[in-house]
This record gives structure tokens, C-alpha cells and sequence, in this order.
């Protein structure tokens, strides 16, 4: 019985346990790293599998096989016009266009295309290109697929996106700390607003879609982006990535305000056995939009 008890309390408390759980065993990971306790040639991989290894080993324990396939089961869900897969690919594009050529405008630093190069010449790199997808895949499947989805069954989408880019924050918080792994001299305000940004465009997407597969495009253009685009403190400097990360953020509300999920900030706990959004058929989504 006490077994059974614990089990329920778990299940009740899910998403808070697990995203605890993985913020502590990244940061434990990173120091280790950082420390010397570990091989510095494990980071790059190592901390993407131990992100997927927490997920997946919680929802094995709780639900088993089939629980492990509805966290993957929106990666299967492709059949979208190609309107939807062009705006998630250059939707970062755009914005980082929109930034650098406003940045000209106010400083006289306008964008050419030699500034580009470096970074389209860092795609020659498989390892790099590897790296790139993994993060990408893993992390559209632990922060949209799984902690996006159960945080909209309690709260509106938006303010579980916030909620998933506060965590995402720090997740990142250990690397930025230690300014390691990591584009460096992040500020970290400005990194919370843009992974907040980024949540609420993917929740965006999904919830409009309910394609895991259209929100893993988007992820990898704009990992990509952002290494070719001079928005990052490194690269155009700290301003350019603050001007970058708010007006992401804005963007993304804004389109949220347009066009839904409403509403914004109101949270709604759903009743015990209404439909999980995560299991409304692609029919649904068509007749929605």
C-alpha cells in the first residue's frame, strides 16, 4: 500500500519532481565537468543523454512503454503544409534580420555579408552539425513533448511556457556560471527572456499543429541561426543580444495574442478526464486553425 501511496504522490506531482530532479543532475553534471571529475570530451553528448535518460526513466517507472511513446508521438505527426514547415524555419531568420538591420539604422553597423561567413563556414563541421540535431531532438522532447504538455493540462499554454522557459534558464544557469560549454558572457536576464521566447513559440506552434516534428525544425534553425547571425555578446555584443532575446519575446507574445492559445495568463485546471491536448487528432487541428 505505502508503495502504491508513493506511486500516486509521484504521479500527482509529476512535472514539478521531474524538472527539480533534472535542474539538480545537470548542475551536479556541469561542476563535475568543470571540476575535472569527469572527462571535459563528455560534456558535449553527456549532458543532452542525462536530460533524456531522467525523462525517460520517470515515464518507464510511471507508465511504461506507452507512456515512453506518447512523449515521442508528436515527432510522427509531419503531415503539415509547407506554409508551417517555411515559418518554422525562417522565423528566427526573420527576426535576426529585423534586429541587425535596426541596429544599422541606430548605430551604423550594418549587416554584411561577411559577417556571415564564419558561422556558414562552422557547418563544414559534422560534429558540430551532430551536436545540433541532438540538442534540438532532446530538447523539443523534454521541454515541449513532455513538460510543455503536462504543464498546459493545469495551466494555459502561455503560462506554462513561461514556467518551462524559467527551468530551461536553469538548466542553462550552471553553464553560463561557469561561462562553460557555452556562448560566452551571457547575461543572465537577457538569456531568461530569450529562453521564455523561445518556449512560448514553440508552445505556439505545437499547440496550433500538435507536430513535434514542425517544432524540431524550428529549434534547429535557430541553433543554427544564432551561430550565423551576429546577435549573440560574443558576436555583436551585449546590446545586440538583449535587443535579439526581447524581441523574440514580444514577437511571440504578440502572435499568441493574434492568434491563440487563449486564454493568456488565466489558469485552468482541467477537470479529471477531459481530453489530454496532447491526443487531439490531426482532424481537430485542421478544423481548430
Amino acid at each position: 500500500m505505502r508503495e502504491i501511496s508513493l506511486i500516486k504522490h509521484i504521479r500527482a506531482n509529476e512535472i514539478w519532481i521531474f524538472l527539480l530532479i533534472l535542474i539538480a543532475a545537470n548542475a551536479v553534471f556541469v561542476s563535475a565537468v568543470v571540476q575535472g571529475h569527469l572527462p571535459s570530451g563528455v560534456y558535449g553528448h553527456g549532458r543532452f543523454i542525462l536530460l533524456a535518460s531522467i525523462l525517460f526513466a520517470l515515464v518507464f517507472w510511471l507508465r511504461g512503454i506507452s507512456g515512453v511513446w506518447q512523449v515521442l508521438r508528436p515527432m510522427f505527426e509531419w503531415r503539415r503544409s509547407l506554409g508551417l514547415y517555411l515559418f518554422a524555419f525562417f522565423w528566427t531568420i526573420a527576426l535576426c534580420t529585423i534586429v541587425l538591420f535596426a541596429k544599422g539604422i541606430f548605430t551604423g553597423d550594418s549587416l554584411q555579408l561577411s559577417d556571415l561567413t564564419p558561422g556558414l563556414q562552422s557547418f563544414s563541421h559534422l560534429g558540430l552539425l551532430k551536436t545540433l540535431f541532438i540538442s534540438s531532438f532532446i530538447g523539443e522532447v523534454v521541454w515541449i513533448s513532455y513538460a510543455l504538455r503536462q504543464l498546459s493540462r493545469r495551466y494555459t499554454y502561455y503560462v506554462s511556457a513561461l514556467i518551462v522557459g524559467f527551468f530551461w534558464t536553469l538548466w542553462w544557469l550552471p553553464m553560463a556560471v561557469h561561462n562553460f560549454g557555452i556562448i560566452p558572457n551571457l547575461p543572465l536576464p537577457a538569456l531568461f527572456i530569450n529562453q521564455s521566447g523561445i518556449a512560448i513559440m514553440c508552445a505556439f506552434v505545437y499547440f496550433h499543429t500538435r507536430s513535434g516534428l514542425l517544432v524540431l525544425l524550428m529549434q534547429i534553425a535557430f541553433n543554427a541561426t544564432i551561430l550565423v547571425f551576429p546577435v549573440t555578446p560574443d558576436q555583436g555584443g551585449p546590446g545586440t543580444y538583449w535587443a535579439f532575446a526581447i524581441t523574440y519575446f514580444v514577437c511571440a507574445t504578440l502572435l499568441v495574442l493574434r492568434f491563440g492559445p487563449h486564454p493568456l495568463v488565466h489558469c485552468e485546471i482541467r477537470a479529471t478526464g477531459s481530453p489530454d491536448p496532447s491526443k487531439i487528432s490531426s482532424v481537430s487541428v485542421v478544423e481548430h486553425r
